[in-house]
């Protein structure tokens, strides 16, 4: 039982290494434990979510999502530094939600590209000092979906609860798994440590910079679904120049094929089991560890939402367009940042949460 609830808390990618390595009984085990987390993750999934809109709405499901991921992340990665200045960081970050989410719709577009540069900025910073632990997707990721996802007037205090109940939820889980880590590193010196020298600060700076000018595009252009343009520009910038262009290239061809297998299965599928095709996709991400696979499944939820308000063409074709400006923003951004630091910015320090 031990052994099984140790595989358990590995990652797809873990687990799938462990398989390739082993032979027999031990595969059959292992695939089995692969399969055993994705089915209940995804039905802890299904319960969080649904039990968070009960409670708050359904025009707050983007904070039960993003606080799903959020919840995920915080169980196994801290902030990095004190726990009790990681609590003010999270209140910080969710703030920023609440009140950028507020603002962004109803403020002149170049203030609202401002307030959503500053605000991912700064919870890049409270949150991903080290890009190493992988919090820089999670919390953009939140902070696209929660912003980009406005509410009325009248649902302006369910909100600002739904975010305090996330702030209390997850500060207890910080307190549970993190009250131990980094006791001598404090918040103060996250902030001192920004430097645009340091290749860490300045993919902090293309990441904020590039997901607000996604967004405040996708705004001019009137596009519905303006945080699938937020979404592909997140998923390119990675800490890693060189990264970039692999990546790019899989989400691209990733998103044209499960747009297209999408479309097919809508079109084969009979119409009372359609709406198992958004779960399936889930189930599948679960499953798959490369960036392709999950581009292609990811899809499938986007797009099972997405149909029944725009039909069926319309979706795929918002996903694929908006998918392709968010990639040629993150690679715009990336190009330009690379260039500015090999001219004006290297120095003899080294960055070792990014340096390979």
């Amino acid at each position: 039982m031990r052994e099984i609830y140790q595989l358990l808390q590995k990652s797809p990618a873990e687990l799938r290494q462990k398989i390739a390595s082993v032979q027999g009984a031990e595969k059959r085990f292992v695939t089995s434990a692969l399969i055993l987390r994705d089915v209940l993750l995804l039905a802890f999934a299904i319960f969080y979510i649904s039990l968070f809109n009960y409670l708050f709405g359904s025009e707050n499901s983007s904070i039960a999502v993003g606080s799903f991921c959020m919840l995920l992340g915080l169980r196994f990665v801290s902030f990095d530094y004190q726990v009790t200045d990681s609590i003010v960081a999270l209140g910080i970050v969710l703030s920023l939600m609440f009140f950028v989410g507020i603002l962004w719709p109803i403020v002149p577009i170049a203030l609202g590209w401002l307030l959503n540069f500053a605000a991912l900025l700064l919870t890049l910073m409270l949150t991903t000092s080290n890009p190493k632990l992988g919090n820089g997707g999670i919390y953009a990721f939140s902070y696209i979906f929660i912003v980009g996802t406005p509410v009325q007037q009248s649902l302006i205090m369910t909100r600002g609860l739904a975010l305090l109940t996330v702030f209390v939820l997850l500060s207890l889980v910080l307190l549970r798994h993190h009250r131990y880590t980094a006791l001598d590193r404090r918040l103060s010196h996250v902030i001192r440590a920004f430097d645009v020298r340091s290749k860490t600060s300045l993919w902090q700076l293309r990441l904020a910079l590039g997901i607000s000018i996604a967004l405040t595009t996708a705004q001019l252009l009137h596009a519905p679904r303006a945080v699938w343009m937020g979404y592909a520009a997140m998923s390119i910038l990675l800490p890693q120049s060189d990264h970039v262009m692999p990546r790019a290239g899989q989400r691209l061809l990733g998103v044209l094929g499960g747009s297209l297998l999408f479309a097919l299965l809508m079109k084969l599928v009979p119409v009372q089991w359609q709406f198992a095709i958004g779960p399936l996709g889930g189930l599948g991400l679960g499953l798959t560890a490369n960036y392709f696979g999950h581009s292609v499944l990811n899809c499938f939820g986007a797009l099972t939402m997405a149909y029944t308000l725009f039909g069926l063409k319309t979706s795929v074709l918002l996903r694929v367009v908006n998918n392709f400006g968010g990639i040629a923003i993150a690679l715009l951004c990336t190009f330009i940042f690379s260039w500015i630091y090999a001219n004006y910015l290297k120095s003899e320090k080294k960055d070792p949460q990014i340096e390979q």
